[in-house]
């Protein structure tokens, strides 16, 4: 029997790995994983048995074995995953091809979907919940696996096509596409014999007695094989649990039809929040912008000059930002500065188990030009946090700050969420001892008036720890 990790090589394009169900979200974030390690592990079903289940392939946390528990995963929270705040275990059974040869993926890309979140929100995923999907012991097409041969042909449920070489002509590209059941009863975060998930019908809703939405992970697996020019999908082999014959213990294995997945999450508390409340049921694509950890503003207004420059406006749900350095200049024209203050989330105390991944801070704040069409930039200053309070600031006693930016968003008349970098002034003031930052936010110098949602409007304005490392989908 041959064995040869899946070679990298080019990609054909992100909707190869994209089958319809991802397409027709209206809300999701995305997860992009490399391949980890290869064990006959499985925590699910055949959980403290080490070499007693199937050889599974595992990606996402580096730590996944037969006595991984959600306590143990976050514990040592290594991940394969682009996204640090994701330490979840994902493993499916290893693949054979026709020619004997055992292949790893290459890389998994996870879609976290819902539909109609606006009738039916999702909750955010309970600590420890274990899922499975597909079948182990399936004989026919199952509704919830889907196979691609990246080479145009299109997402399908059954077996019988032949995959070619993908369109850069350098390897064959199977993917298989396993969909997680999104409805949780509420009570058992324990898979085994206990069916804690369903799926949800056409319209996203939950049955009664799995009346907890949760997002739906679609789980798409890619093996790219340049050593190969063709590939019989019908002749694709996956594994088995194993059984003892003549008194060894002797792997077996099964038909595509068999494939499965595995899911134990280990994302970050703050991180799933953040998905459900924050990102999804808001019915918004947020990409990868899913923090490790983050804060929401504890204080925020704005100040305003000339006729209202003994006005506080400590509750007002929209913040106003305008300055004109026009003639006859900026303190003779009208100017309106927002203040916002953060403690500071902290880095992951287990620093060293995250090679490789850049963490950043980020301010994610909900604002538009409401003066025109024009891109414009507002501007970033920062400021003492302890100097002021939302309830008591003006104008005439505002706390001093210089017009030197920490950062600056980009903008036109949409009002939508957006991100300043301020990762090098935070961990400044980390440096110092400091837990708090606070920040001015200025206008774009040409008296246009730019609006940003306040704690008060439910889109709060939000320091953002975020965890990122690439993962090579050649």
């Amino acid at each position: 029997m041959k064995y040869t990790l899946c070679s990298l090589a080019l990609l054909t394009g992100a909707f190869a790995l994209m089958p319809h169900a991802a397409l027709a979200a209206d809300a999701q974030i995305n997860v992009d994983c490399n391949f980890s390690h290869m064990k006959p592990d499985d925590a699910i079903l055949m959980p403290n048995m080490p070499g007693m289940a199937m050889s599974h392939d595992f990606v996402g946390n580096r730590s996944s074995d037969a006595f991984s528990t959600a306590e143990s995963l976050l514990l040592h929270s290594g991940t394969t995953c682009d996204n640090a705040a994701d330490s979840t275990a994902y493993w499916v059974p290893t693949m054979m091809l026709p020619d004997g040869t055992i292949v790893n993926p290459t890389y998994i890309k996870n879609y976290y979907q819902a539909n109609n979140v606006l009738e039916y929100p999702i909750t955010p995923y309970p600590h420890g919940l274990q899922l499975l999907a597909g079948d182990h012991k399936g004989t026919g097409p199952n509704p919830h696996v889907s196979f691609l041969c990246a080479n145009g042909n299109g997402y399908t449920n059954t077996a019988n096509q032949i995959c070619g070489l993908r369109a850069a002509g350098d390897a064959v590209q199977f993917n298989i596409g396993v969909m997680f059941p999104d409805c949780w009863d509420g009570k058992n975060l324990k898979a085994k014999g206990t069916n804690n998930a369903v799926y949800s019908n056409n319209n996203g809703q939950c049955p009664a007695d799995h009346p907890v939405k949760l997002a739906k992970v679609n789980m798409n697996i890619a093996y790219v094989l340049p050593q190969i020019k063709s590939l019989d999908v019908s002749k694709i082999q996956l594994s088995l649990d194993p059984k003892i014959i003549d008194g060894n213990l002797t792997p077996l294995w099964g038909s595509i039809y068999t494939a499965h997945g595995d899911f134990m999450n280990a994302w970050t508390e703050d991180a799933t929040k953040f998905m459900a409340d924050r990102c999804m049921n808001y019915k918004m694509d947020c990409g990868t912008n899913i923090p490790y950890s983050y804060s929401d503003a504890e204080a925020d207004t704005y100040v305003s000059n000339q006729t209202d420059s003994d006005k506080n406006f400590g509750t007002v749900p929209t913040l106003l930002v305008q300055d004109n350095w026009n003639s006859p200049g900026r303190d003779q024209n009208k100017q309106i500065l927002a203040l916002m203050k953060f403690k500071i989330p902290a880095l992951p105390a287990n620093i060293d188990d995250y090679p490789g991944v850049s963490f950043k801070y980020k301010i994610r704040v909900f604002d538009g030009n409401t003066t025109d069409n024009t891109a414009v930039s507002i501007f970033f200053y920062p400021t003492d946090p302890g100097s002021w309070d939302e309830n008591t600031v003006t104008w005439n006693n505002k706390p001093a700050f210089k017009y030197t930016a920490d950062g600056s968003i980009y903008m036109d008349n949409v009002q939508q969420f957006r991100y300043v970098d301020v990762d090098k002034a935070v961990r400044a003031a980390l440096a110092a001892g400091k837990t708090e930052v606070a920040y001015y936010i200025g206008g774009e110098r040409n008296g246009r008036t730019i609006t940003v949602n306040s704690r008060e409007s439910g889109k709060t304005p939000t320091l953002m720890l975020i965890g990122y490392q690439k993962v090579v989908e050649p």
